[in-house]
């Protein structure tokens, strides 16, 4: 019969030791399984406050996947360790920091590819005006040149109205464009585009103020223009006016964030310029076209003036005509009456009205007073006179043979 050994004291004490050294492992290893789960969660963490790209954010999302895989079996460990967090929050606070910062990327890569189009366009937009303004300087010079013949003269200065035409048409569809994208702009989008283009070379406000720039330059110069081209200069700073007004604010604190103020008198100025050429073109014109038609009104330099002017002239000829009825005095009526008909109401009177330079009320004003002169300034018959001078004579006559008689 086998005997039944006897458990030692050594034997004990390495089985303890054994059950004391599998706890520790126990207890170790769920300690590194904790440690490494966080260190790889906030590994991820950095990635995605650094993440810069589309591609990046997708690495990340496949990460964050692999990190939920791999410590899924851990679960419970995990959340008695993250408490009161759980394992499961943690997972779903990842993807939605990763969310966050995607659609910020979506953002600035959205913003970038709008800067980069935005380059491209003014890059071109630059280009454009550059052509039309080399294109109107050599107009005006070979104007200039051909001032001696009558023919070539004529066929340059409608090609130079057609080079503004094509300008201004130019210039409405950009003011539009410039409407339409910054006339409700948020403040957000104004300021990341204006850290975006800090480095263009070219952008809308600068192309602005090189527009303005030669809009100045083509109404200063000599180009024998008439008074229906400046008229349409004047309907086009008005447009281009209202228009600056509208989007000033956006453009400035877009494009001219650190200098606002200065860069909102430099537009200002230039349209002052602008506006300043006109008018000094227009009236200097439109006065020297009644004086070449015999018609001398007093200077004026503004559309109240020249209504003034118009008042006074015709006033003064109906005052003439009732004092002197005189044949030149009709004939001054007859003078002014066919070219305020034919040539500044028939030929121009829309234009002028549609420019500012007169309104439809001051054009009645006139046609009215045109009704007075004409009827004091018709020279009255003698024929009435010469009759009671006849019937006179004989009445005197048969008189004089009646006492004869006597």
């Amino acid at each position: 019969m086998k005997k039944i050994m006897k458990p030692t004291y050594t034997t004990l004490a390495a089985f303890v030791m054994l059950l004391a050294g599998s706890t520790a492992f126990a207890q170790q290893s769920d300690y590194q399984i904790q440690q490494d789960f966080r260190v790889e969660y906030n590994e991820i963490v950095q990635s995605i406050e650094n993440v810069s790209s589309s591609e990046d954010v997708s690495g990340i999302s496949d990460s964050i996947d692999e990190l939920e895989a791999n410590y899924s079996d851990h679960r419970e460990l995990l959340n008695a360790a993250l408490y009161p967090v759980t394992f499961n929050e943690q997972m779903t606070h990842l993807r939605d920091l990763l969310e966050s910062s995607g659609n910020s990327i979506d953002v600035v890569e959205g913003l970038n590819l709008r800067i980069e189009q935005l380059q491209a366009e003014m890059g071109d937009l630059r280009n454009q005006v550059t052509q039309m303004d080399e294109e109107a300087s050599a107009l005006r010079q070979r104007i200039e040149r051909s001032a001696a013949n009558e023919r070539r003269l004529s066929a340059l200065v409608t090609q130079y109205r057609q080079n503004i035409e094509a300008r201004d048409a130019f210039v409405t569809d950009f003011l539009e464009d410039l409407l339409n994208r910054y006339g409700a702009i948020d403040a957000e989008s104004q300021s990341e585009i204006a850290q975006a283009s800090e480095n263009m070379e070219v952008n809308p406000l600068t192309i602005i103020q090189a527009i303005l720039s030669e809009y100045i330059n083509q109404a200063e110069m000599d180009s024998n223009l008439e008074i229906p081209d400046f008229v349409r200069m004047k309907a086009q700073y008005a447009y281009f006016s209202e228009a600056w007004e509208d989007i000033s604010e956006p453009m400035i604190t877009t494009y001219a964030p650190e200098t606002p103020v200065e860069a909102q008198q430099e537009v200002t100025d230039l349209l002052s310029a602008w506006e300043s050429s006109i008018n000094d073109k227009l009236w200097d014109a439109l006065g020297s076209v009644f004086s070449e038609n015999g018609i001398e009104l007093e200077s004026f330099s503004n559309s109240d003036e020249f209504s003034i002017a118009l008042n006074e002239y015709v006033d003064s000829a109906i005052e003439t005509a009732l004092a002197e009825n005189e044949q030149a005095n009709f004939e001054s009526y007859q003078n002014f009456s066919e070219f305020w008909n034919s040539r500044i109401k028939g030929d121009w009177g829309e234009l002028l009205v549609s420019g500012n330079v007169i309104s439809q009320t001051q054009i009645a004003e006139i046609d009215i007073k045109l009704s007075d002169w004409a009827t004091n300034a018709e020279p009255q018959s003698n024929l009435m006179f010469i009759l009671f001078l006849i019937s006179l004579a004989v009445i005197l006559g048969l008189i004089v043979l009646l006492v004869t008689k006597k």
